[in-house]
């Protein structure tokens, strides 16, 4: 099995230290009205991700969707630029960014359009995309539209391999994530439940663990969510209790504020400053190592 990016398929190997949940290029203001959801720049993202390399960074899976602006050129182009391995996602967001087309077909052909982009290109170019998602429930609860979208993900997801990583923001909308897909038979190996630590509950987090699926801490520095020092606590105590081998980690790079030229935490603050936290803590280079590494290489490959 091999890992497909936006510059063709390597080995699990080559991925490294890995990023799960970024994104590159992206377009919220059509639905948010603000200009920081705009990142369009790619210069800029080529100089903020030197910093992410110059701290060890080797791979970025930018998990931007349908309706969020998605552009596989401008990503490929970044990759070819930073020499970064980057993973695109593929399918629809959440609600808030769904168009008519989502309510005008059917579950079966949503899926077939994300196998396309799994096995052909995105938006009719050569570049595949190499996993699901996000794929996302705007709220407490997830819509009709956002349940056929997530089943359609799921029948992608067992015609394909491909892992499947979720939006589930400020709610333990997870678990109901992890009910569908279960029902549509999908192996929770593959699943990424995201945003876990935009909701800070310690049973959630286990309950997720507990059915096999994985919890990705993916806000650190993100000042939308929680400040670190609240997440991390949580984070060390999962590794206490031995489940390393179920977490992944990123920064969810998304606004202009994100970014050092606009003085945010940009794409090196897991490496530069949660990881020498995590140390502190006493969590071990061993269990760094599978989270930023040995996980991101078992889930990707398909």
């Amino acid at each position: 099995m091999q890992v497909m990016t936006v510059l063709g398929s390597i080995p699990p190997g080559d991925l490294g230290f890995t990023h799960m949940h970024e994104h590159l290029q992206v377009d919220l203001k059509p639905v948010t009205g603000r200009l920081d959801g705009l990142l369009n720049n790619e210069q800029l993202i080529i100089d903020e991700l030197a910093r992410f390399k110059a701290a060890g960074g080797r791979s970025i899976v930018d998990v931007t969707s349908r309706g969020m602006g998605r552009n596989p050129f401008a990503i490929r182009r970044i990759a070819v630029a930073t020499g970064l391995n980057v993973v695109a996602g593929c399918g629809w967001y959440h609600q808030q960014f769904y168009d008519q087309s989502v309510d005008r077909t059917r579950t079966d052909d949503l899926a077939v359009e994300m196998v396309r982009e799994l096995t052909q290109g995105i938006d009719g170019t050569d570049i595949r995309a190499g996993i699901i998602g996000e794929i996302g429930a705007a709220g407490s609860y997830l819509t009709g539209a956002e349940e056929r979208v997530l089943r359609a993900a799921a029948r992608a997801q067992r015609r394909t391999g491909a892992a499947i990583t979720t939006h589930a923001m400020g709610y333990p909308v997870g678990l109901d994530q992890l009910d569908i897909l279960d029902d549509e038979k999908v192996n929770p190996r593959r699943v990424i439940i995201g945003h876990c630590d935009h909701y800070l509950d310690l049973d959630y987090h286990e309950a997720i663990i507990q059915r096999w699926a994985y919890v990705e801490y993916d806000n650190f520095g993100n000042l939308n969510s929680y400040p670190d020092y609240l997440k991390l606590p949580l984070l060390v105590e999962l590794l206490r209790r031995g489940y390393e081998s179920q977490v992944l980690l990123s920064t969810d790079v998304t606004l202009r504020h994100h970014l050092h030229a606009y003085g945010g935490h940009g794409y090196d603050h897991l490496a530069e400053n949660v990881l020498p936290a995590l140390r502190k803590a006493g969590v071990s280079e061993e269990q760094i190592h599978i989270m930023t590494v040995v996980n991101p290489a078992r889930v990707l490959p398909f």
